[in-house]
């Protein structure tokens, strides 16, 4: 679930862009002006990329572009992640646009962009970068679906990986707290057990950044793996938001809330006050935004003590990593040089590129045919793109598709669910009042 500084955030540079994304390709300032207002045939002197200023992997990317024996040089400009996500779908249709950017490809934003006709159809740079052939089926379905006319207005990059905890293996083991097996909780009661050890010991069991919002909302999105089935969770508008499936993992994240599970003061922490504080030994269990190492690593957690876990089941179904698919890159349609911006996506996509932000981002690539990844990963992102790959261990996450009004209101009243200003049961009633404007 996501909106303006999250997950997407930090994946919508083209993963490439690594931090997203992780998300959060930002909003740059605008583009080239060689290619104001051009026509869609016309070249331009150089292409502008526009990608999210948190992104580390993006300027060694675009270098290695450019100190190649490359047609044209591009120009990388970044901006602040946190105003992208609301300031790109203006951006991208102004005479100024960048030629290429690096967005969130989901059912909020980027499906009004596509629907209104103001991205250039990729299916051509989909064949020749051969992602046609090497994208799994599921997010070829989930890119052709957004804009309800079965065409590619976008290429994914990466994908993120949540719907999961972090773990200092040194702490766990100092409070007394078996480490799980298999990046598994074996049942909810193992996890609890867990954590009243952890309190016992004085430590916060869980800590996330929720005034960011997003943290919150994977929590949700990881529970509900357990209670309800991937393709129901995949279909938004058909889903019962007064059913126990969907109430379920609320209704334990308040629970886990009033057991004293949760760090005090964590609704008014950010994200990286909470990777603070994993580093400083006071906390079991974090998210740490993404479930991405590097943002723990340089909040000072030394990568040989760190591991992941499944969320604990809470219902029938089995616990699952949730797969954001939403990395992306678009091509604004206004903008020139869109056979050049083509060629720079192919690059983007490639498999030298992912390679390159597997082993220095920790970037996890759409495409499956990429030599070497799981090495170039490690032995903590390698063993979550391996769990992905496993039958019945991932699935898309709700926000893929979902509406943005659903996402933002999900995000921003699950907090006050949490301080105990509003009840579950209005919150779901508001979502499922939210759908049936969607009807």
């Amino acid at each position: 679930m996501s909106i303006e500084v999250s997950r997407r955030d930090l994946l919508k540079g083209a993963g490439v862009l690594a931090g997203t994304a992780f998300l959060a390709a930002a909003c740059g300032a605008p583009g080239n002006k060689g290619s104001s207002g051009s026509s869609s045939g016309s070249t331009v002197s150089k292409i502008v990329f526009m990608t999210n200023s948190q992104d580390a992997t993006a300027p060694a990317i675009v270098k290695m572009w450019n100190d190649g024996k490359r047609p044209f040089p591009v120009e990388l400009r970044t901006s602040d992640d946190s105003t992208y996500g609301a300031t790109f779908p203006r951006l991208a249709t102004v005479s100024d646009a960048p030629n290429i950017a690096g967005y969130f490809i989901d059912g909020g934003h980027f499906a009004d962009l596509a629907k209104a006709g103001a991205l250039l159809e990729m299916s051509d740079m989909w064949q020749a970068a051969g992602l046609t052939a090497s994208v799994p089926v599921l997010i070829r379905d989930a890119y052709t679906g957004f804009a309800g006319d079965g065409k590619l207005y976008a290429a994914p990059t990466n994908t993120s990986r949540y719907g999961m905890f972090f773990y200092r293996k040194s702490i766990l083991q100092g409070a007394g707290v078996d480490l799980p097996v298999n990046h598994e909780f074996t049942s909810e009661a193992e996890f609890t057990t867990a954590a009243d050890k952890l309190k016992k010991a004085g430590l916060s069991p869980i800590d996330i950044g929720a005034k960011d919002g997003y943290p919150t909302s994977h929590l949700q999105d990881g529970l509900l793996s357990s209670t309800m089935a991937p393709d129901m969770i995949h279909s938004p508008l058909k889903i019962d938001y007064m059913s126990s499936e969907w109430m379920a993992p609320i209704e334990k994240l308040v629970a886990w809330q009033q057991a004293g599970y949760f760090a005090r003061g964590f609704l008014g922490e950010s994200t990286q006050q909470s990777n603070t504080n994993v580093a400083q030994g006071k906390v079991g269990f974090s998210t740490g935004m993404n479930v991405w190492v590097p943002l723990l690593t340089d909040a000072g957690v030394a990568i040989d003590d760190l591991d992941w876990v499944l969320l604990p089941p809470i219902g029938d179904l089995p616990a699952k990593i949730s797969i954001y698919a939403g990395g992306g890159i678009v091509i604004p349609k206004i903008a020139g040089g869109h056979d050049q911006a083509k060629q720079f996506g192919e690059f983007l996509v490639s498999p030298e590129v992912a390679l390159y932000s597997a082993k220095n981002g920790q970037v996890i690539p759409a495409r499956t045919d990429v030599a070497g990844l799981q090495a170039a990963l490690g032995t903590i992102g390698g063993s979550m793109y391996d769990k992905g790959t496993q039958d019945g261990k991932s699935q898309f996450g709700w926000d893929d598709a979902t509406p943005t009004d659903m996402i933002t209101y999900d995000r921003n009243n699950l907090q006050a669910v949490l301080a105990g200003t509003q009840s579950v049961k209005e919150f779901c009633q508001q979502l499922e009042s939210l759908k049936k404007g969607h009807l």
